[in-house]
């Protein structure tokens, strides 16, 4: 499969973006860089929200039709917006009628987007396509006031860019896609608002920020979001040791209040008013740390086996097992080292050196003795990733410069070399590998067929049988999709002709897929819809 037309054209309107930061930068116009590099990087996640031209499995399509029905009841998140079928079960998020599966915010923003600009796989990823791009300046601001050096501020933004594993959480095709997105730009900016508390006069309004910003990664992700307290405690005991009455604690707890009015109202409102289900998803969250849940295990390892995938898309079919070494993963592990070395180097403080690599050492060990793994846990620490391959390619364009005396030349070879590594960190020919040739043609076609049901079935009919036509995805992803698109429930549930009489009571018609799961008393009903699907 090729990239369509449109996507290479934002990709081209990026290099021309690209290339007047790099002489904005040159010229040392640092703002008109950072607008350059930016606008060029909203087309670039905007690219990536255009991929795909349906809903992904897993979990894409689950967080749409919660946001959909969000935008109706907001505070009362829903996948299916009613629980009238007998033997369904409501329990589970795949196909719960309560979703309480994930922290609302990064919904919210998706139904804000839905009621905008109305239901499509576009409006859905706008909001990542949105916070993607905001990543790109705060990156270059942390660069410059940890380091102080403009080009590896320059780097970091680029980096930040053109992030091969961003482009697919924002395409949906990576698992937990917008949910991941919005919390890791939410910890970025709370790291950001503390690196600004620490070098401005003004603490109580940062402070107050980092507060505000870390609710919002609660709201998104839990507890993780608090991460920004953490990296405020290892700073104050390595800027200051135990000298404790230099701690400021006062600036800590007001930003720990403000993270609290932001992110304790709606714990306690989901445990009064939906109290079994906050429950048993908040148990739910904690198995994360000693249970295998859903089957995403991995080794010890997993975590620093991912990291090539991760920021140079190499190896993303083999990352799960063991190292894989070749030439390509090789050279992404030494660009990262390397970097991470020079990085530290550049540090003006002590303790800024400190306070990243243990960050960076906490978060990895945490997720790394956990039993559930997920590709994007520790992304979250992506800054640290970006700043170290920028560390290094400054100083790669510092060589590559070093006898141009002009500065148009200067400019061409930064251009050039910026280009290649863009397209480089990009991978775009290895996003539609991950997709099977037959699973884009069979995900454009279930799509087809949802929208013919939408306009041919009454707007209060329950479609049944609904299956998976393979094995690769389970039949909650071809329900949520079916309900989606056709704005009808769907089921996969195979229910008894006694309990249709009971959904018929509730008001509602009845439609039945046609395939090899059908009951043979499903026959004797007159009154059932019967539905094909390719």
């Amino acid at each position: 499969m090729k990239l369509p037309p449109e996507i290479l054209y934002w990709l081209g309107i990026f290099a021309i973006m690209m290339i007047g930061a790099v002489s904005c930068e040159q010229r040392e116009r640092h703002r008109w860089s950072v607008m350059l590099l930016t606008l060029g990087g909203f087309f670039v996640y905007l690219a990536a929200a255009r991929l795909t031209p349906y809903l992904n499995p897993w979990d894409e399509l689950f967080h749409a039709q919660v946001a959909k029905n969000c935008m109706e009841h907001p505070f009362a998140p829903m996948l299916y917006d009613s629980n009238i079928v007998p033997n369904h079960n409501y329990e589970i998020w795949t196909c719960s009628h309560i979703w309480l599966h994930k922290q609302p915010l990064f919904i919210w923003q998706i139904a804000l987007s839905f009621k905008i600009f109305g239901v499509s796989e576009l409006s859905l990823r706008l909001p990542s396509v949105i916070l993607c791009t905001l990543m790109i300046p705060l990156c270059y601001r942390m660069a410059f006031l940890l380091t102080q050096r403009r080009d590896t501020a320059f780097f970091t933004a680029l980096c930040a860019a053109c992030s091969w594993f961003l482009f697919r959480l924002t395409s949906g095709i990576q698992s937990t896609d917008h949910n991941d997105v919005s919390f890791i730009f939410y910890i970025t900016a709370s790291i950001w608002a503390f690196c600004e508390y620490i070098h401005s006069d003004r603490k109580a309004g940062w402070a107050a920020l980092v507060g505000i910003v870390a609710g919002a990664a609660v709201l998104t992700k839990w507890l993780a979001g608090l991460l920004v307290f953490g990296v405020w405690g290892l700073y104050l005991l390595t800027e200051h040791k135990f000298y404790i009455k230099d701690w400021k604690f006062k600036h800590l707890l007001l930003a720990f209040f403000v993270m609290l009015l932001i992110a304790l109202p709606w714990q306690l409102y989901i445990l009064q008013r939906f109290p079994e289900m906050a429950q048993q998803e908040l148990l739910y969250n904690f198995k994360h740390i000693n249970e295998d849940v859903e089957a995403h295990s991995g080794s010890i390892w997993y975590y620093l086996i991912i990291l090539p995938m991760q920021y140079f898309g190499e190896g993303f079919y083999l990352y799960k097992g063991h190292f894989v070494w070749n030439f390509h993963t090789i050279i992404c592990y030494l660009v990262l080292l390397s970097g991470l070395l020079l990085t530290l180097k550049n540090f003006k403080r002590n303790s800024h050196r400190i306070t990243l690599i243990g960050t960076v050492l906490v978060v990895f060990i945490f997720f790394s003795l956990a039993k559930t793994k997920m590709q994007a846990f520790t992304f979250i620490t992506c800054f640290a990733g970006f700043l170290s391959i920028a560390s290094l390619l400054s100083e790669i364009a510092k060589l590559l410069t070093w006898h141009a005396k002009r500065p148009s030349v200067k400019v061409g070879i930064l251009a050039v070399g910026c280009f290649f590594f863009c397209m480089y960190h990009l991978n775009y020919p290895n996003f539609y590998k991950t997709i099977l040739p037959s699973t884009f043609a069979r995900e454009v076609q279930n799509k087809r067929t949802y929208l013919q049901w939408k306009e041919k079935l009454p707007e209060n009919c329950y479609i049944f049988n609904v299956k998976s036509p393979s094995q690769k995805y389970d039949d909650f992803t071809s329900c949520i999709g079916a309900t989606f698109y056709s704005e009808r429930q769907c089921y996969s549930d195979q229910i008894s002709l006694k309990d249709m009489e009971e959904v018929k009571k509730a008001g509602k018609e009845i439609a039945v897929v046609r395939n090899q799961w059908c009951l043979e008393e499903w026959q004797r009903d007159s009154t059932i819809i019967w539905l094909d699907i390719e």
